[in-house]
């Protein structure tokens, strides 16, 4: 069965869904929408019934072009609440040659998973970083090999239990089943970053419509992780408060002609106005300039969080999201930081969108676990397929824990996981 996925981005402006099929060394990207959301503010929902909607019609859209059924997502959601663990887990082979089993790794991975933490938190994402066996140590998972004991180290992540349980109801509502979820923080770093990136050290500026994430991996952990409320609305409000125009042309001068290159369009007028009987003109220029002083005072308040990390090294560091779409940003948050910076776009056909990159991580992730979920598992099916384009594949192996409610096909599998029998 060819293993086609739709993954769901659940944003604080927008939904993004991509549909794409995976392969052993190709995807084939089947189709992308963003639709502007009405129902989340700041990563939670405000208006579930409005989310519901919003979530069928960009399903709708997607089954008519497709010509098929979409039955379930995997699922990308915000930053805001999450939290991270590095934990351990052992456990006895069961297998009498002591071959390692997928049962066996289910329950290695049950184990790391009981650690102290909130009541108020769920986990969310269970990633194996390495595994231990009698004699050796290895980045994957080591389905079939010989050892008479098995030792994970994982990187847990959690979030507020009720804003995962209403993500989750709202999807179900929208009449789909949810295969796996991550936080859109890990699953970014799935597709802009190489595995030695995330075991040497690397940052990521997520610059999302009204909060960026910054997040630090290292030695395969996500191990600083900060939401801050600023964002591409920032940069907007900084246009309509120099110009004093309304909020809505300040975001079409934004994106038609927003740039943060120094001595470009001096003589290109943009907006005029009248300012007590004086006519005022406005260039591109003009622009840029309040642009790169909105750009750097944002870049100074991420340098106040990457502080909390700092060892005086220089890590890659990588901008994603759709409010980092600003020309020349880097070459600011490069000054600002300190350090290189370099914004990320996909290469990937029919997907080159800043926006769209924890839908392609989260691609990846779903192709690193899917001994766990099952190859039969997907979220519609096609007869022809065309147009591949390279996958890379990731250093990082994921496995996903269950949340109690709801007894969809994504509940019963993860039942198995976090039972105790």
């Amino acid at each position: 069965m060819k293993r086609i996925y739709a993954v769901l981005d659940i944003g604080s402006t927008t939904l993004k869904l991509l549909v794409a099929e995976l392969m052993s060394t190709n995807i084939n990207i089947l189709f992308t929408k963003k639709l502007a959301s009405h129902a989340i503010e700041g990563g939670l929902i405000k208006n579930e019934e409005v989310l519901v909607d919003e979530i069928r019609s960009i399903i709708k859209e997607a089954d008519a072009e497709l010509n098929t059924t979409i039955t379930s997502v995997a699922l990308v959601l915000p930053s805001n609440y999450a939290r991270t663990y590095q934990t351990k887990g052992i456990t006895k082979v069961n297998s009498p040659q002591d071959k390692i089993e997928v049962s066996d790794i289910v329950r290695v991975l049950k184990i790391a998973q009981r650690f102290e933490k909130s009541k108020k938190e769920e986990i969310v994402s269970t990633i194996p970083v390495k595994y231990l066996l009698d004699t050796k140590e290895v980045d994957h998972m080591p389905l079939g090999m010989r050892s008479a004991s098995l030792k994970v180290e994982a990187l847990v992540i959690t979030t507020n239990k009720k804003v995962l349980y209403s993500y989750l109801t709202a999807v179900e509502k929208a009449g789909l089943d949810v295969i796996d979820i991550t936080i859109d923080a890990y699953a970014s770093a799935k597709e802009a970053f190489d595995a030695v990136y995330l075991q040497e050290g690397a940052v990521m500026i997520n610059i999302g419509y009204d909060h960026s994430t910054i997040s630090f991996f290292e030695e395969g952990y996500l191990k600083y992780l900060k939401t801050v409320p600023i964002g591409g609305y920032t940069l907007t409000c900084a246009i309509a408060d120099a110009w004093q125009i309304s909020m809505e042309q300040a975001e079409i001068y934004k994106v038609k002609y927003g740039t943060c290159e120094n001595g470009l369009g001096e003589e290109d007028i943009i907006h005029t106005t009248i300012v007590d009987g004086v006519e005022k003109n406005y260039t591109q220029r003009d622009l840029s300039e309040v642009l790169q002083t909105a750009v750097w005072e944002m870049m100074a308040q991420i340098k106040h969080c990457l502080d909390a990390i700092n060892d005086g090294r220089t890590y890659e560091t990588v901008v994603v999201g759709g409010g980092g779409e600003l020309p020349c940003l880097n070459l600011i948050a490069t000054d600002v930081l300190g350090t290189p910076v370099r914004c990320y776009r996909p290469e990937t056909v029919g997907a080159r969108d800043m926006s769209l990159v924890p839908c392609l991580g989260m691609l990846y992730c779903l192709d690193d676990r899917k001994e766990l979920i099952g190859e039969d598992v997907v979220s519609l099916v096609l007869p022809d397929l065309s147009s591949t384009m390279s996958l890379k594949v990731r250093g990082l192996t994921m496995a996903k824990t269950e949340t109690t409610h709801h007894k969809g096909k994504f509940r019963k599998f993860f039942d198995s996981i976090l039972s105790d029998d």
